[in-house]
């Protein structure tokens, strides 16, 4: 039995698999549900060509005019305007914690609350266990650096947290990381949020007390070339490393942040 209207909104950092056409849309209309989605701000036009592919298919399916439909407008004041209408039955939403606890909140504060499938901000820790350290630190190390990287550390796979027993296999991985960390030619990231959440992360990882810097990686030819002198550079990649002893016999390495969901 379809819910009825359901409302999505798609990822910042993934246009097309989890935005439009993407996975919500996709089990809405599969489910016998319309779909109306929130246009994401950091790319109008891709939403406009997947949104006009996604009608298009739905017409020539034969499904009925206004099953699927889409919205552009202010991020907070659209969102929360979808999710209070008494019309819509169902939220599918990717994206940020913050963004995402908003509109459970408004859909729980309905007089009739109404379900939110969320998928938000993840720290995807990492466990390395001694002996497998011992066996392949530094091909742990490669793979992980390639992990918090990939796609200028914009994929919510990202890992965040990395736990290990303190001891020589664990050296041996940090020094292989950071390595690889100052090698890596970093990249743009897709928005100027995307870029300025980034850049926070790193400040407000740095200001905490026992973090060390390992690593730093190094400004993109590109960027380097067309940023002008008099504006800072806004690191694209996640390109640091930092490392916090505690009293314990353990300590964790994680890379800098590079966005929320």
């Amino acid at each position: 039995m379809p819910l009825g209207p359901v409302a999505v909104f798609g990822a910042s950092n993934f246009p097309l698999a989890f935005s439009v056409a993407g996975g919500d849309t996709a089990a809405a209309l599969a489910a016998g549900c319309p779909v109306i989605v929130k246009a994401h701000d950091a790319h109008p036009g891709t939403c406009e060509l997947a949104g006009r592919a996604v009608a298009e298919a739905a017409e020539e399916a034969g499904l009925p005019e206004g099953v699927f439909s889409m919205l552009y407008g202010d991020g907070p004041t659209l969102g929360i305007a979808l999710v209070t209408d008494p019309r819509v039955a169902a939220v599918g939403f990717t994206g940020s914690r913050k963004a995402g606890l908003a509109i459970a909140r408004a859909a729980a504060a309905r007089p009739r609350p109404i379900p939110v499938y969320a998928e938000m901000s993840s720290v995807n820790p990492v466990f390395l266990l001694p002996d497998a350290l011992a066996e392949r630190a530094a091909e742990l190390a490669g793979e992980y650096a390639g992990s918090v990287t990939l796609g200028a550390g914009q994929f919510c796979t990202n890992p965040g947290l990395v736990f290990a027993v303190d001891g020589p296999g664990l050296d041996a991985f940090l020094d292989a990381a950071a390595t690889a960390f100052e090698a890596d030619p970093g990249a743009p990231m897709l928005t100027r949020d995307l870029a300025r959440a980034y850049a926070e992360g790193v400040e407000r990882l740095e200001r905490r007390p026992g973090v060390e810097i390992l690593a730093r990686g190094r400004e993109p030819d590109a960027v380097a070339a067309a940023r002008r002198p008099s504006r800072p550079w806004t690191p694209g990649t996640s390109g640091r490393t930092s490392r916090r002893r505690s009293s314990a016999p353990a300590r964790w390495s994680s890379a800098a942040p590079t966005s929320t969901r």
